[in-house]
């Protein structure tokens, strides 16, 4: 901390040196964490999460403006609930859309510990302040969310502060794949807001969204979450700091219960959704259970 006391005294006033005390702090949390992608990137996160906030804040006057009908008969929870969703799509088809770019990267994939892409890592960086927003927007409305999302929200940002470090790049890929259920996922609460729960659109794409998280979330990540937990415990880890292996191995597990246990209430909607219609009140509990 002497350290960032002499930039503050040399910086000189103004946002630069507000910026400069401020990327001297973080360098003293997060380098002797490992965390070297946090020091960083951190602007890049700030702008993000910002960036997010924003979004949210103008998706009001977006709504009233594009679906004036639909937005305008919601109820002011729905409305909040409407503008989550949207905010939330949004950045999952910017996830899946550079997840899948670099879904058969020579690099990541020819080395799964040390494989490193910095373009890759710029854009994960993009994606830690819309998890940063997920978080923050879980446990200012927790009543909603729970506790399995509260888990399942602060593994995921703690995961992308070791991605961005140089580290495990390549497990970014079978982790944030499952963004490409969590379009159809939001897509889905949209249309119940809209009322559109018995439309033909409104099952086929709920029929989309299982079927790609059985196959991504129950399959592809949870193959390499094993594959990755087997060589952790048989040492397989390269150059990777150790105890960050250990925590993807044991984040690789949790979020396989999770998405097992969130199969299960998926499977019970499909069965009201698919072969017996709506079940009921058109409206989920919680905005964004299963992503």
């Amino acid at each position: 901390m002497e350290h960032v006391a002499a930039v503050a005294s040399e910086g000189g006033g103004g946002i630069h040196g507000v910026l400069s005390v401020l990327d001297s702090a973080v360098h003293a949390v997060f380098d002797p964490l490992h965390l070297t992608g946090v020091s960083m990137y951190w602007k890049i996160m700030a702008l993000s999460l910002l960036a997010h906030f924003l979004l949210l804040k103008i998706m009001p006057t977006l709504s009233e403006l594009l679906v004036p009908r639909v937005y305008g008969r919601l109820s002011d929870s729905d409305k909040r609930g409407w503008d989550i969703c949207v905010t939330s799509l949004l950045h999952t088809l910017f996830d899946s859309a550079f997840i899948i770019a670099y879904l058969n990267d020579p690099t990541l994939n020819g080395d799964k510990m040390g494989g490193y892409s910095e373009q890759f890592e710029i854009l994960l960086s993009i994606a830690q302040g819309y998890y940063i927003w997920d978080l923050a927007i879980c446990l200012m409305d927790y009543s909603s969310y729970g506790l399995m999302y509260l888990i399942h929200g602060s593994l995921g940002v703690f995961g992308l502060m070791v991605l961005t470090s140089r580290q495990l790049q390549f497990y970014a890929i079978p982790y944030l794949l499952p963004e490409v259920s969590s379009v159809f996922l939001n897509i889905r609460h949209l249309l119940k807001y809209a009322g559109q729960t018995s439309s033909l659109l409104y099952k086929v794409n709920f029929a989309l969204f299982m079927l790609a998280f059985i196959g991504i979330r129950v399959g592809f990540e949870a193959f390499h979450s094993y594959h990755l937990a087997v060589n952790v415990y048989r040492g397989n880890t390269d150059t990777v700091f150790y105890p960050f292996a250990v925590y993807f191995a044991i984040l690789g597990i949790t979020l396989t219960v999770l998405n097992l246990i969130w199969l299960r209430q998926i499977l019970n909607a499909a069965y009201y959704t698919l072969l017996g219609g709506s079940n009921g009140s058109g409206k989920d509990s919680k905005t964004k259970k299963a992503e």
